[in-house]
This record gives C-alpha cells, structure tokens and sequence, in this order.
C-alpha cells in the first residue's frame, strides 16, 4: 500500500515539475513574464535606503551579443577599467566620479565594459591626464530610478561614506513615467517601495496572502492561471488598488505633480552641492513627439511600434518635459558654483547623419552614448578648471 502510495505520489510531482518547466519555456520563448515582479522589479533586489538596487557581487556576462556588468560589494556597475574594491577608503591622486541615473546610466544593449557612458567619460578623463590625476568614474545607476531614489543614494550613502569628487546625475525620463502616489503624502517614491510594502503589511497580516504572494512570484503555473483569470473575468488578482486608481487617470499625465516631485529633489541635490563635491544635474535627451520627425529610419520605427501598443506614452512623457522647461528660470536659479543644473532634453533632436540612437523607446545606442559622455566631459573639464 505504502508503495502504492509513494508511486503514485512520485508521478503527481514528476508530472507537476514537467507543467511548470513547460510553462516557463512557453513564457519565456514568447517573451512574457513568468513570475509576478512588484513594479516589474525583483523582491531580492530590496534596499533598505532606495527600495531596490542592484545585486552585489554579481559577475559579468555577455547573453545573445549583450553585455551586463558586474557589480561590485555596493551594488554599483563596474565597467571601464575600475574593479572592485573598497569605496571607503581612497588613494591620494584619485579623483573619484559617481554618475547616477536609470537604466540609461547603467546602460541597456551595450556592446561591451566599455560602451556605458561611466566607461566612455571615464577614458576621455584620464586621456587629457589633469595634473596627473587617476579618474575613476562610478556607474550607479540601475533600472527605473527617479529622483528620489537617486537623491537619497547621494545623500545617504555616496556622500556619507564613499568619498566622491564630483557627482553626474543623468535623469528626468523615469521621473516622466513613474506615476506619483493617490496618496501625496507617498508621492516622492518608487511605486515599487510602496508596493513592497503594501506587501509585507498584508504578509504579516494574512497567512493565505503570503501563501498567494510566494506562489506568485515563484511558481509560473500558478501566476499563469491567476493571469487567465484575470483576462476573463476583467477581475484584478494583482496590484488591484493602483491599477484601478491608474485607470482613472486617463488623459491626465500628472505632469504638474511629477515636474513639483522632480524639481523638490533638485533643489535638495543642489543644497548638497559644496566646494569638494560638486554636483552636476541633467535633464536626459529622450525620444519624444516634438524631435520624432528628425529621429533616424530606424528609430522611427521603434517610435512608431512603441506609440501604437502604449498610445500616451510619449505624449505624456513630453508634457512632463515640457512642464520642466517651462520653468527652467527657477531650475537654473539654483546654479551656483558648485551646483549646475543643464537642460540636455534637445542634445539628440538634431540627427544630420540619419544615425540611430536608440536601441527602444526608452534606451541609448553607442552612438548616443557617446554624444552624451563627450557633452558630459566638457563640461567636467570646464568645472575643474
């Protein structure tokens, strides 16, 4: 009997194990998630200080001709020449360089260690050789950043503790698109740290909610049925609240609410600023409908893909762009001589050689990078001079 049992036991799991492998090969090959992410963010990538970040101590790998760096103890991207080492202490002629910012910054499709812009600014650094100085330049950006997040790594840990120079801030797009909470007391975060935690809140509260979240994130089956159900029933099993309070928002880009999150954390960055560490803040170039007529072939293309499956994405984006240049006096009331704040929204419009620029609707292609690293280094040059 016992025998019986265990058989017909073994069978149920090697069957059960053959559905979720064939589950996440389905996923996978067509490209859809295959576990529910909070935000579209990994749960084990949480930091304490910022929400989420980068993994540390991951190793660097090339997939389908792509490179991703590896990281160091931090978490931050090493590429170029820098390897891993100990942030807090620092050798005399080193001049240290953090750059932060989204993906944009840590880089998406890169060729190599050296195509990020930490890496390109980095080389043309070292190559003018300033009073015989070593420039280390810092990548920490990472996936989905906004302002907040970016201005509490500075405060809290770069500035703090690891002994930058100067620091590059490279941002605006994600301040574009991350939607500020129904809740403005909530508004200056990530949704993906009010979502976790949401989550840990109802966790501790409910055994079957934590049950529900662990499958979810970890079993593809069962996210694929909760998924379906979804689809047929138009009942939200995931993130119901926001993605009902995102419904109602319609037409309305919050581009007044992003532009006062956005230009909060700005004034605070440039309050940061002093003598030994300088602060230098760009509004990021970015595909949008105002430069579309003079994007490349190529990058029409990918526009026109991404507008017609996200149909406000641009047009919102733009009215966020457009809020911050229409008022860019009090951004620039906040340059002084060590804190500058530079719009670089139009730096990719012009595009005499048809040359493609992005690699999506979102992120920078070699060339792009390297118009931004060499607009970046001069004004580096001109503010150490």
């Amino acid at each position: 009997m016992f025998k019986k049992i265990s058989f017909v036991v073994l069978i149920n799991v090697i069957l059960l194990i053959s559905i979720e492998l064939s589950v996440r090969f389905v996923l996978g090959y067509l490209n859809f998630p295959k576990f529910y992410k909070v935000s579209n963010i990994d749960s084990n990538r949480y930091d304490f200080l910022t929400g989420y970040y980068n993994l540390p101590n991951e190793r660097e790998r090339n997939l389908n001709k792509i490179y991703f760096q590896a990281t160091d103890r931090y978490g931050f991207n090493l590429d170029g020449k820098r390897h891993a080492k100990n942030l807090e202490k620092k050798e005399k002629n080193e001049i240290r360089v953090f750059i932060l910012g989204g993906s944009t910054v840590q880089g998406r499709a890169l060729l190599d260690k050296n195509d990020p812009i930490s890496a390109r600014l980095e080389k043309k650094l070292n190559e003018n050789n300033i009073a015989n100085k070593n420039f280390f330049v810092i990548n920490a950006g990472t996936t989905s950043f906004i302002s907040a997040q970016e201005l509490g790594l500075i405060q809290n840990r770069i500035i703090y503790a690891l002994k930058p120079d100067l620091i590059i801030v490279l941002n605006g797009t994600n301040d574009a698109t991350s939607i500020p909470s129904k809740e403005f007391y909530l508004s200056n975060s990530h949704q993906f740290q009010r979502n976790f935690q949401k989550n840990i809140n109802n966790q501790s509260k409910s055994f079957f909610y934590f049950i529900d979240d662990f499958f979810s994130k970890n079993i593809s089956t069962y996210f694929l049925l909760k998924k379906i159900v979804e689809k047929t029933t138009g009942v939200y099993l995931f993130d119901r609240e926001n993605r009902k309070y995102y419904e109602t928002l319609k037409e309305n880009s919050m581009a007044k609410e992003k532009e006062y999150r956005y230009y909060y954390n700005i004034k605070i960055l440039s309050k940061l600023a002093s003598k030994t560490i300088p602060i230098i803040t760009y509004l990021q170039p970015q595909m949008l409908p105002k430069n579309a007529k003079n994007l490349s072939e190529k990058d029409k293309i990918i526009y026109d893909t991404h507008k017609k499956t996200n149909l406000n994405y641009f047009t919102n984006k733009q009215k966020f762009y457009d809020t911050v240049l229409n008022n860019i006096d009090r951004y620039e009331k906040l340059n002084s001589q060590h804190f500058i704040f530079k719009d670089l929204s139009g730096l990719l419009s012009k595009n005499e050689k048809n040359e493609t620029f992005y690699t999506d609707h979102v992120h920078y292609a070699p060339v792009a990078r390297e118009i931004i690293s060499e607009k970046i280094y001069k004004d580096v040059i001109k503010l150490i001079n």
